[in-house]
């Protein structure tokens, strides 16, 4: 913040030479006297904030948008330009842009981020081996990426979070699920008890099962995989996950209005892995959480007079 000054009602001498290099170029013999700028406005231009403050960074910024060849981000697949960005804030306006030639820093720079982005997805599909084509605009460069996070690279995506998380294969078979749900723990204690002796679950959850709380009297809540359990019973589930056929999960409990002392004590009884009936598409969709992991990996270079690049949030911080 030490690099300023306060707009009065004409320029304050300075010696920036950026400032000098813009009152040259407007002060320079022209054959329409109208072109000039006056000083004001070469602040106003600088200023492009209004707040009557030019800073160092505004000054970067003004000469930079002067020179629409110049690259201002770098990427895997190639390079994005000032007249890039520019065409792009007048193509689509955010909300406060007033000049799409003179856009504050912050607009410039959260444009050149969407930007970045698009293109990182786009150089991560193509790295999965799926078809891209970068000599589009970024209308046609979207609806290429969107297709394949709808359809192969969805498929491919789902394959490489299996491998990753073997996990995943257990979650996505259903679980034949006896439930055994009494009033108190005690009652819990009693049925796990009988559980691990051998008595067949269905004549457990007969006699003990609270009233109302399956539809089956025999305790039978059908099979689901692992995402729907956990959705039904929240962290409840999580032994589930670790049980085989024929096992007994530890008493758990949930608050309840079906039962007469407001919670519900729980055990499962794991009857059934139906592997044949695996989907694994049901724990997607996967293509976007990958998607966020691949592209944090690549190199971005921006242009010092803009700002730098934030891996972690994938996103272009403007040059304060």
């Amino acid at each position: 913040m030490g690099h300023y000054f306060l707009k009065p009602r004409h320029l304050l001498a300075t010696g920036s030479l950026l400032l000098l290099a813009l009152s040259v170029a407007a002060c320079s013999d022209s054959p329409d006297p109208e072109a000039a700028l006056s000083r004001d406005e070469i602040f106003d231009r600088i200023d492009q904030d209004g707040d009557g403050v030019a800073l160092r960074s505004d000054y970067q910024m003004t000469v930079t948008l002067m020179d629409p060849t110049k690259v201002v981000a770098s990427h895997p697949q190639g390079d994005v330009t000032v007249k890039a960005v520019l065409d792009s804030l007048e193509a689509s306006p955010p909300s406060g842009l007033t000049d799409p030639a003179n856009p504050t820093n912050r607009l410039f720079a959260a444009r050149l981020t969407s930007m970045l982005r698009l293109r990182l997805a786009a150089v991560a599909i193509q790295g999965a081996g799926f078809a891209i084509d970068f000599e589009v605009d970024d209308e046609r460069l979207n609806s290429q990426v969107q297709a394949h996070l709808a359809a192969d690279f969805e498929d491919w995506a789902r394959e490489e979070a299996f491998q990753a998380d073997p996990r995943l294969e257990k979650f996505a078979t259903p679980h034949c699920v006896t439930l055994i749900a009494v009033a108190t723990e005690a009652q819990a204690n009693i049925a796990r008890e009988r559980l691990i002796a051998g008595e067949p679950a269905e004549v457990v959850a007969s006699q003990l099962n609270a009233p109302g709380i399956t539809t089956s009297v025999d305790g039978d809540v059908g099979c689901a995989n692992l995402l729907t359990w956990a959705n039904t019973f929240g962290e409840n589930a999580a032994p589930l996950g670790e049980m085989s056929v024929g096992e007994v999960s530890k008493v758990v409990s949930m608050s309840s209005e079906y039962s007469p002392t407001g919670r519900l004590w729980m055990v499962f009884f794991l009857r059934e892995l139906q592997e044949d009936q695996k989907d694994p598409t049901a724990l997607g969709p996967f293509a976007q959480q990958v998607l966020a992991d691949l592209v944090t990996e690549y190199p971005v270079t921006i242009d010092p007079s803009v700002g730098t690049w934030d891996s972690t949030a994938l996103s272009v911080a403007p040059v304060q």
